[in-house]
């Protein structure tokens, strides 16, 4: 009998990865919309051998409990200890979990650059959708650029904002990476330099760096009228702690979040942000994620092992 994959959303594995995971052998089932249920997935995993997480659900204990076939489970992204919360249990019961790093680093790093010229020039308030008609504004050239996070979405920054010619760049890493200073021509500065010196900080760091990392003490370090960039993930950032410096109009923030109520009534050109997390969505980014996981689960389930398993 041929072993089942659960596929769940559809923003990802289009007809094409489909008809691969068929051609290795396998059957397929879709469980269509971004957030399912525990409920749901807790049926739907049963009896299947892999799992290729597409949506914004949560594997939670109970779902790991009720799996009584599953060898493996692959994640859209990077950050999969955010959606698989129950991946010590699936771990010690031998479940194989992958993900696609770096798929998405460029979608993210033109995002974050779109998000720091937008705000740096104040498209927002000089468009239809402010009343500004008439402003001398910063440039981007002109201004210093720190980046919090050195991973694949910080290089790709790098490299992006070097080759439009920007020229002070500075990052902060809790590793340090010397052959990345040379390499990129950018310098290393603690936290608290990077704060205190430069004109746009820009956030590029995982969830293991913990919630709510940046706030009150981070905010009140950053220079009068600079800004913050945020499209990592959703709780890097105090949200209290952050309202209080944007209403002051002390400094300037854009996020790739949803925010609550209050944040509407401050001006664009001290606040913007998506209606939901989209920076790591353009359609070249999912087809390479969907290349990825098709070819991953093929290899786990096949041979037991692939090079993007994180669990080992």
């Amino acid at each position: 009998m041929a072993k089942q994959i659960l596929i769940t959303d559809t923003m990802f594995i289009f007809p094409e990865h489909e008809e691969k995971l068929k051609k290795a052998g396998f059957e397929i089932q879709r469980l269509n919309g971004p957030n399912i249920t525990e409920e749901e997935l807790v049926a739907a995993i049963k009896g299947k051998s892999g799992y290729i997480l597409g949506g914004d659900e949560k594997i939670t204990n109970k779902v790991i409990d009720s799996a009584d076939k599953l060898e493996a489970i692959v994640f859209t992204g990077a950050d999969w200890r955010n959606f698989i919360t129950a991946h010590e249990l699936a771990t010690s019961k031998g479940i194989k979990i992958a993900n696609a790093p770096g798929a998405n680093t460029d979608a993210v790093a033109e995002y974050t650059l779109a998000l720091m010229l937008s705000m740096t020039r104040d498209l927002f308030e000089l468009g239809k959708t402010g009343s500004k008609t008439f402003e001398t504004t910063n440039s981007i050239f002109s201004s210093s650029v720190g980046i919090v996070g050195l991973g694949h979405i910080g290089q790709k920054l790098v490299e992006m904002l070097k080759g439009i010619g920007v020229k002070d760049i500075y990052y902060y890493s809790f590793n340090r990476k010397p052959e990345l200073e040379s390499g990129l021509g950018i310098k290393y500065l603690s936290f608290d330099e990077l704060l205190s010196t430069c004109d746009i900080i820009s956030l590029h760091t995982s969830k293991e760096t913990g919630e709510g990392y940046f706030g009150k003490g981070q905010l009140g370090k950053m220079k009068n009228d600079s800004l913050l960039i945020d499209a990592s993930f959703n709780t890097a950032i105090n949200r209290d702690d952050l309202y209080n410096e944007l209403k002051n109009g002390r400094i300037r923030a854009a996020l790739d979040h949803a925010v609550d109520e209050r944040f509407k009534e401050l001006p664009l050109s001290i606040f913007f942000n998506s209606n939901a997390h989209t920076a790591y969505n353009t359609k070249q980014a999912n087809g390479l994620v969907s290349d990825m996981v098709t070819q991953s689960i093929i290899n786990i389930l096949n041979n037991g092992m692939d090079q993007y398993v994180d669990n080992r």
